[in-house]
């Protein structure tokens, strides 16, 4: 049957109030089916968004008055509606591809807007335009709908405005346009039935031909029509759910910020991003940057935009990515490019500008911001390269930037790397540098000098390796960071671990400086000192060697490689020394491969005061390694050259009770059918005095030849234990068709005890320059010139160092004229050390008489201080007794002579000098701190202990000296002044200027010390004649009537001219004048007369 084609289109366009409306009605009739299509939309209308509310209010009887804020005007470009309704025909005929009977009615649904929308505040006006549109279609019979919905904002992004690029060729050309989003529930991709093709009104206009009006204002005289293909063909979205959409445009509106005329630029792309919705989920941060040193975890830094790959091309431009976010009212919008013309290059990593963008509910700032998560740059030209990149991190909720910067021409070379972080979340800015100069400058063969490398930081810390992470620690030079494909990839590299080793922390501080030196063309070595101050002290050295034998040979006979670390820390009290032959070594031309580490651990302070290890290549698999001592690998070897392996291991560990060694060896060869094997090795343990040893030793040896229907195969061990003195020991045997054991010799080790004398030769140190010196005759008074002769020395044993005494606070001077130490009275400590740990101490106070120390806390730091039996007793600081009930450990023993609970007395004689220099006055007047720390179980501990390696090797709060400081003082106070008044408050005028002393030269002093009682004799002559005598280190002087005028003159003169000195009333001198206050006479002189005149 023939059916008949029918297109009917009406349409109005009418006024209503001042919009322009346009109204039309189509009906279509075609392939077997009608289409009834209505459209309407208005244009050019003004609506203040708050006269709007106010009227909507007073319809309903609400008296609506808006804040200031509210002062919005939509000035609407066009709204648009659509109703698309297709009725299928009921004929049995198809057509077209459509087959009657099987299509279904459908009604679409289509509304579009375009606005700008305006907001005045006093003079400030902004506005912003935005678009929307949705789409839905209705099929009968069906349950869901397709639909569409999107929207955007009018805005132009220009890439010239951006920072650091803006001005760069070809880029700043760039801008992005009509930046929005799109989300739909259908597949876009689909094809045939499944295909859905949605109809968005948009409107134009065009001139009304049947205008004849000349006005331009005049409302009728543009003709609006609806174009149904709207965005879709702007907008092409390649995935079901959430899209970003934007513009990408060249062309003359790039170069400006403001949207304008934009018909010539030229579009280069229009694209929609899929994305997931909502947005991944950021990173809470970077991964663990630096664990063992020998693989690096990297990840980047953590970002909240959802970034979406792009990877295209466009001319020298490479755009990788684009990003985009909306949090708190502001959109971000953020992409990650490349530029490269010629030899230069150009990298930026998450640039992103963040804007307001406010949304129903969720109000908006005012602020741009723009910020860059790394930028890379290099430059290339013949033999100079240029670059340089940094990249952001965020730890710890602080932004971090670390870079680096390559400079290479020809043989000279710098590398930097650096770090920065603003003062941020109440922590203080900090910066470091480290750089690295590559450069033949010179020197002797033995020391050439091939470059230098220096650095420092600001509240920052800088992280030494330990053994462990020392192979891979970034500072060695053999560790530089590698060049990569671009610089961003170089610095990527080595991010984390730079993160790792820098470290932010106020207040610390560190410097570094190193040299780079060849020796004969035969040794490379590299060395850097590094200090670190401010909140920790730590003094560090760095160094790394190779040896290549024979020199400049293209295949060596040998090459090894080592890595060493040291460093000292007061505050922890631990000096360390760490290295490792690195896995390049080798010996034999590559076949023997070496390595291995070694390590020295030393405590002088500290919970482990007293430890130390010393080992090369680890401890006895039977030792149960302390957590505080390093982990070390064994120093191995091994060999391979076609069917014969070999491989072997040896240590050596020397503790404080205890030393290890051992060695083992593996063999193998394997040829076709034939295998044969030897394992051989040996573990010693050895005590200390009295000389103690274990060992075990064990041997394998074995073949094997495989016969095709049988294995012929024989193996035969052994394994032997032996122990001394006295030699001792049994052997298992294995002959794989029996086994036995043999026992030889004692059945165990019975050491002898040893004399005090082999003790005293081995262990304990000779004498040194701090050995205590018996007491000798000094010179005495010599600010009063009177010199004696020294009497002859003491019959006292030579000293030894078992017992030193040296000044680690307030030394001024170290043999000074005949004077051991010049010490500061005020602010001094003298420290006894023994080696030979104490149980009791005692305190001379006479010629034969001596106060026990108490080893009681009870009796340390009591109030008030008295002085007068025996010194002041008190703990130092952070002190810990051994137990409530006593401050040192009681419990010494000789072990080599296995003598238990033996005495050790630790005895301290103070003595001050007469005026003929002999000692014979004992002093109390001075306090004391013991000196507790850990002492070693093979020289001190229990005899009858079991010789197990894993027992206590340190005997804790062992008694080991004494602090010796002046009595604490308790001064009077004044009252609270506020700071105000003693900033701000003037204080007394004096208009006086000195000049330079004036003594009264009406007077001759002189004074002299009486060589049999000691008095202190002073003549006054001149003007005045007056006789004084002063005994006992009394200065009774200082209340005699006639000193006393005087020195009430001297005050009342100061008080006339504006000092404000003390009244002579208000001097009390009683105490000083009537007590010994002194330990020495003072100097006597005119008062205004030069010191030493």
């Amino acid at each position: 049957m023939s059916t008949t084609a029918i297109d009917l289109k009406i349409g109005l366009n009418l006024e209503i109030g001042s919009v322009p409306v346009s109204l039309d009605a189509e009906v279509n009739t075609a392939n077997n089916q009608t289409v009834y299509t209505f459209n309407g939309c208005m244009q050019t209308a003004e609506i203040n968004i708050g006269d709007f509310i106010s009227y909507v209010g007073q319809q309903f009887g609400v008296d609506v008055e808006l804040p200031p804020e509210l002062d919005l005007e939509a000035d609407i470009d066009y709204i648009a509606g659509q109703v698309i309704s297709t009725v299928p025909s009921s004929q049995n005929e198809s057509s077209e591809g459509v087959a009657a009977g099987t299509a279904k009615q459908t009604t679409e649904m289509g509304a579009s807007a375009k606005f700008d929308l305006i907001y005045r505040n006093g003079n400030t006006t902004r506005d912003i335009t935005l678009t929307f549109y949705a789409d839905t279609i209705l099929t009968k019979g069906e349950q869901s709908s397709a639909y569409v919905v999107g929207g955007s904002v009018e805005t132009n992004l220009a890439f010239s405005k951006l920072p650091l690029v803006g001005n760069v060729p070809v880029f700043k050309d760039y801008s992005l346009q009509k930046i929005g989003f799109s989300y739909t529930n259908v597949d876009p991709s689909a094809e045939g039935k499944d295909k859905v093709t949605f109809n968005i009104p948009k409107v134009s206009s065009s001139d009304n031909p049947l205008y004849t009006r000349s006005s331009d204002s005049a409302k009728n005289k543009k003709d609006y029509s609806i174009d149904t293909s709207g965005n879709k063909t702007t907008f092409s979205l390649a995935k079901k759910g959430f899209s970003f959409t934007a513009g990408l445009m060249k062309g003359s509106s790039a170069s400006n910020d403001q949207l304008g005329d934009s018909s010539n630029d030229e579009t280069v792309s229009n694209f929609a991003l899929p994305m997931s919705l909502p947005a991944a989920t950021p990173s809470e941060g970077p991964a663990s940057y630096y664990s063992s040193g020998k693989e690096v975890n990297t990840s980047p830094p953590s970002s909240p935009i959802h970034w979406i790959k792009i990877n295209k091309t466009f001319g020298p431009i490479n755009l990788k990515q684009i990003g985009v976010n909306y949090k708190n009212g502001e959109a971000t919008f953020g992409f990650s490019a490349g530029f490269a013309l010629g030899g230069f290059s150009l990298e930026l990593q998450g640039l992103s500008i963040t804007f307001p963008l406010p949304l129903p509910n969720m109000p908006a700032g005012n602020t741009v911001s723009f910020d860059l998560e790394g930028m890379g740059m290099e430059f290339k030209k013949g033999s100079l390269t240029i670059g340089g990149a940094f990249l952001k991190v965020i730890q710890d909720e602080i932004t971090n930037y670390y870079g680096e910067v390559i400079v290479q021409a020809g043989n000279f070379g710098f590398k930097a790397l650096g770090g920065y972080a603003p003062a941020q979340n109440g922590q203080p800015a900090s910066f470091f540098l480290y750089a690295n100069l590559e450069a033949p400058l010179g020197g002797p063969p033995f020391l050439y000098v091939t470059g230098l490398a220096f650095g420092f930081g600001i509240n920052r810390t800088l992280i030494l390796p330990n053994i462990d992470t020392l192979p891979g620690y970034l500072l060695l030079p053999n560790n530089a960071p590698a060049e990569g494909s671009s610089p961003s990839d170089t610095i990527a590299k080595v991010m984390p671990q730079m993160a790792s080793i820098f470290q932010d922390k106020p207040g610390e501080y560190w410097v570094a400086a190193g040299i780079q030196f060849t020796s004969f063309d035969m040794i490379s070595a590299f060395g850097l000192v590094t200090v670190s101050f401010g909140v920790d002290l730590q003094i560090g050295l760095l160094g790394a060697c190779a040896i290549t034998l024979p020199k400049g040979a293209p295949d060596p006979v040998a090459y090894i490689e080592i890595d060493l670390v040291a460093s000292f820390t007061p505050s922890t009290g631990l000096l360390s020394v760490e290295g490792v032959i690195t896995p390049a070594s080798y010996i034999l031309s590559n076949i023997v491969k070496i390595n291995g580490g070694f390590a020295f651990y030393i405590w002088f302070s500290g919970e482990h005061k007293g430890d130390f290890v010393v080992t090369l290549g680890g401890y006895n698999a039977a030792y149960n390694k302390p957590a505080w001592y390093p982990t070390v690998p064994r120093i191995s070897l091994g060999y391979a050259i076609g069917p014969f392996q070999a491989s072997g291991s040896a240590y050596l560990a020397l503790t404080p009770s205890m030393f290890m060694a051992g060695i083992q060896f593996n063999a193998t060869f394997s040829s076709g059918p034939i295998k044969a094997w030897f394992l051989a090795g040996v573990d010693f343990l050895i005590g200390w005095a009295p000389f103690l040893y274990e060992a075990d030793a064990y041997v394998n040896i074995g073949c094997s030849i495989d016969l095709g229907l049988f294995t012929l195969k024989v193996n035969i061990g052994a394994d032997v234990t032996i122990w001394g003195p006295p030699f001792g020991g049994k052997a298992h045997v294995d002959l794989d068709v029996v086994t036995f054991t043999i026992d030889f010799g004692s059945s165990a080790p019975v050491p002898t005890p040893v004399s005090w004398d082999n003790i005293e030769e081995n262990f304990l140190p000779k004498g040194g320059s701090n050995a205590v010196p018996p007491p000798k005759t000094m010179r005495m008074a010599r600010m009063m010139n009177a010199r004696t002769t020294p009497a002859a020395l003491t019959d006292d044993p030579e000293p030894t160092a078992n017992v030193t005494a040296s000044v680690s606070v307030g030394l001024l001077k170290k043999d000074y004229d005949g004077y051991d130490w010049i010490v500061d009275p005020n602010n001094f400590e003298i420290v006894t050390a023994t080696t030979i740990p104490a149980n009791q101490a005692k305190w001379t106070t006479g010629s034969e008489e001596t106060y026990d120390i108490p080893n009681d806390p009870s009796d340390y730091g009591t109030t008030p201080i008295d002085v007068s039996q025996h010194p002041y007793l008190q703990l130092a600081a952070g002190t810990e007794p051994y137990t409530d009930t006593e401050v040192w450990n009681p419990n010494i023993s000789v072990k080599p002579m296995k003598l238990e609970n033996v005495q050790s007395i630790h005895t301290i004689t103070l003595l001050k000098a007469d005026a003929g220099g002999n000692f014979n006055d004992y002093l109390n007047t001075i306090a004391i701190e013991p000196v507790l720390g850990a002492s070693n179980t093979a020289l001190w501990g229990d005899p009858s202990a079991s010789d197990d390696p894993n027992t206590p090797e340190l005997i804790p709060d062992t008694l080991l000296g004494f602090n010796l400081i002046p009595l604490p003082r308790n001064p009077d106070t004044v009252n609270n002044v506020p700071l105000i008044q003693l900033l701000f408050t003037q204080g007394n005028i004096v208009n006086f200027t000195f000049t330079h002393e004036q003594a009264d030269t009406s007077y001759t002093v002189t004074a002299e010390i009486d060589a049999t009682d000691q008095d202190l004799k002073i003549q006054v002559s001149g003007a005045a004649e007056e006789s004084f005598t002063d005994e006992d280190y009394i200065l009774s002087t200082l209340t005699d009537d006639w000193v006393s005028d005087q020195r009430a003159g001297i005050l009342d003169d100061l008080t006339a001219n504006g000092f404000a000195t003390l009244t002579p009333a208000a001097i009390n001198l009683e105490a000083m004048s009537t007590t010994e206050a002194l330990t020495d006479w003072p100097m006597v002189g005119i008062l205004g007369e030069p010191i030493g005149s």
